[in-house]
């Protein structure tokens, strides 16, 4: 049996460890240039699943992500106090209306795999 907890999203995509599920969205980060929209429906698939199910965790942050619904996603600057002077990267929610949010993928793993 593996160890660790399993990552199941809502469109059939799924690790038997958290860990596969962090290098996955990780190599998926480092493919995709500082600006860059994310144009592979497989990977918008994921991320839309992923974001989806981090807005579902508690009855309190239902919606904090996707909002009014998500148009697309992009890679771009980590904009986060306390984070910005690392210049990290992660992904961004372009939600129908413009406004963007970003997320990090790990942190929405361990949050989904929390319960």
């Amino acid at each position: 049996m593996p160890r660790g907890k399993p990552v199941a999203l809502s469109n059939g995509r799924g690790w038997t460890k958290k860990g596969d599920a962090k290098d996955h969205f990780s190599a998926m980060l480092k493919r995709h240039a500082v600006g860059q929209r994310v144009e592979a429906a497989e990977d918008h698939s994921d991320l839309l699943s992923l974001v989806t199910a981090y807005d579902n965790v508690s009855p309190e942050w239902h919606g904090a992500k996707t909002g009014g619904g998500v148009d697309h996603f992009i890679k771009d600057h980590d904009d986060e106090i306390g984070r910005i002077q690392f210049n990290s990267k992660c992904f961004f929610v372009v939600r129908k209306d413009g406004t963007r949010v970003h997320f990090s993928t790990g942190k929405a793993i361990d949050a989904i795999t929390a319960t």
